[in-house]
Parts: C-alpha cells; structure tokens; sequence
C-alpha cells in the first residue's frame, strides 16, 4: 500500500498532468457555448410520445407546407433569413422524424437481405432487428452530445492523459538511479510492478471519470438531460445500428469499453516504458502505437478487413462507434460473434499478454551502469 501511494502521488504530482487536462477540456468546448432554448424543447413536446402513421403524416404535410412558404418567400424576393427561428425548430422536427422513419425502413431492408441471404449470422441479424423499437419521438439533444463528446473528444482526452502521465513510470527511476534498489530483488520488483500497474489503472479510471462529470455537467447545462429513453437510431451515426439499445443503455455500454481499451493501453505505457531509458523515446513509441492506426484507417486506402483489422486497435475500441454502427460479425468456426464482444475480447487478451509480457520483462531486468 505504501508503495501504491507513493506511485499514485508520482502520477498525480506532475504538474503538466493538470495543465495539459485543463486545456484539453476547455479545447473541446469550442470555446463557444451553443445551448437549446426552452422554445425548442417546448416545440419538441408537442410531438413527443409514439410516431403512428397519422402523426407522420402530418409532420410531412407541415413540412411540405413550409417548402412552400419558402419557394413563396423567395419569389417575393425576401432577403435575409427566409424562415422565422421557430419555423426553422419545426422544420427541423419534421426532419428528424422522417430520418427516424428511414432508419425503420433501413433496418426493415436489412432484414429483408438477411432472409434472402440466409448466412452464417442472418438469424442473429434478424433477431436483434426485431427487438428495435423506433416508434418513441423526444427531443435528445443533450444524451446525443453527451454520446458525441464520449466517441471523439474523450478519445483524445484519455489518450493524451495516459500518455503525459504514464510515460515516464519506468524511465524515470533509470534517469534517477533508483533501479539499482528496485532491481536488486525479485520481490522489489514484482510488488514495484504491481504498485505501478495498479496506479495506473486507478489514474485512467480517474481521468475517464473526470470528463464523464464534465461531459454530462457541460452538455447538460447546455441541452438538458431530457431524452436518454430514446433509441441510439435516433443519432445519424447509428442510422443503420440493428442494437436495441436506449441512448443510456448505450452510452454506459460505450463508457465501459473505453475504460477496458484505456486500461489496455496504460498496461501498454508501463511495458515500454520498462524496455526504455529516455521518458522522450517512451511518450513518442507509445503515441505512435496510439495514433497510427487513425491514419492508416481514415487516410489510406486499404481492402475492408484490413481496416477492420486496424480498427481493432487502442483508439477506435475507445472511439466504440464502429464496433455499433452498423451489424457486423466474426465468423467463428460457424458461430456469429458480435464486433462489441470481438473488441472486448480482444481487449481483455492483448491486456492478459502485456501483463506476462512485463512481468517477464522486469523479473530478467538487471541493474546497468
């Protein structure tokens, strides 16, 4: 335990730690503050509750009507703003239920293809597309956000943090002469080790915990809590997701694989970090490994599986999105596995070989000059 506190305050004492986290949560506000107005929510309860063919019905008659307002008002020759702000919030309702129809109809197609394709994984397709329920209309603007800042901004947030603080776990006690102690016995350095790994899983579930509170405090001032019962079809990134999943449901989901994948990668920090003697070469080796595959995906043009196989790398299992959007399986002797449980699993694995992969790596560490 002492051992644990004096890692843990090693961690937490770096001053950079603070400012680099500091900055990063104001860079992802924008520096703006974009809020939703009570008008807007007002308008939205006009048409929450479920979606029957009559209520979308008229919401493509009131949109149709405001087509023609604007073809009128252009004629006119208006200038300016063509639409009133409260026409542009119902027209804005009006579209976001006819996306909320098309998804429906989407997911109804893909059902189609399974049935006529008869794969290893359409009846697990089938399955999950049946238990969708689009049918429940309500303003989301804040569980939308919040899901948002959790798959892009939080990404960069954990994996700088991890980096910055973690880096140097190793590097530092070469550069200070410490190792000569902490090498010197098998029992100094398993229980050093242990401290170290512990420390750093408590350090990224400390940073991830940080900017969930921010998250929901800032996206929540801005565009209230209303609408977690909705379903994740709701986002336009999940317009072809077959998971039945509310946008809690999905957003605690999406919190736990980020912590897996981050705690995966602080496991990896500590590795090569073992293996290096400047805390410099150590940050870059590691932000590389972390950035890498971001370019390679979104930059390069490569077949589909080999991206897919880029994609099961630190940053996208912490990005989650693509293990979601859309259904996609493994074939596994046969057997259909699921993208989430294939990143979980994976996750769960590369994190047991970096574990035994360190542990041996400092038990046959020697003390050098």
């Amino acid at each position: 335990m002492q051992l644990l506190k004096f890692e843990l305050y090693k961690i937490f004492n770096q001053k950079m730690v603070y400012i680099t986290f500091l900055f990063l949560l104001l860079f992802s506000t924008g520096f703006t503050f974009d809020s939703s107005t009570q008008a807007e929510r007002d308008l939205y309860k006009e048409w929450e509750g479920p979606l029957p063919e009559a209520k979308v019905e008229l919401a493509e008659k009131e949109n149709a009507r405001l087509n023609e307002i604007i073809d009128k008002r252009v004629e006119e020759g208006k200038e300016g703003q063509i639409l009133t702000d409260t026409e542009i919030l119902r027209s804005g309702i009006y579209e976001q239920i006819a996306f909320i129809k098309g998804s429906e109809r989407q997911l109804k197609e893909t059902y189609k293809t399974l049935d006529q394709e008869n794969k290893y994984n359409s009846e697990l397709g089938k399955s999950m597309i049946q238990k969708v329920d689009l049918s429940y209309f309500s303003y989301n603007k804040g569980p939308s956000e919040m899901i948002d800042y959790a798959s892009f901004y939080s990404v960069l947030l954990t994996g700088c943090m991890l980096l910055i603080g973690l880096s140097a776990t190793y590097t530092q006690e070469y550069s200070s002469g410490v190792d000569h102690y902490i090498l010197s016995s098998r029992k100094g350095k398993e229980t050093l080790l242990t401290s170290k790994i512990i420390a750093s899983l408590i350090y990224a579930a400390v940073v991830v915990l940080v900017w969930e509170i921010f998250n929901l405090v800032w996206n929540g001032i801005k565009y209230g809590f209303e609408g977690w019962s909705t379903p994740i079809q709701h986002m336009f990134k999940y317009y072809f997701s077959p998971y039945s999943f509310t946008m809690l449901e999905f957003h605690l989901v999406q919190l736990c694989l980020h912590l897996f994948a981050a705690f995966a990668f602080a496991m990896l920090i500590i590795l090569v970090s073992s293996l290096c003697k400047n805390s410099l070469l150590s940050f870059f080796i590691n932000a590389v490994i972390f950035a890498v595959p971001f370019f390679v995906v979104e930059t390069m043009n490569f077949p589909s599986w080999l991206e897919d196989m880029f994609s099961f790398s630190f940053i996208y299992i912490m990005k989650v999105e693509f293990l979601f959007d859309h259904f996609k399986t493994i074939n596994v002797w046969g057997a259909p596995l699921l993208y989430p449980i294939v990143g979980l699993l994976w996750v769960i694995i590369i994190s047991t070989v970096i574990l035994l992969v360190t542990n041996k790596v400092i038990k046959n560490k020697e003390v050098t000059v």
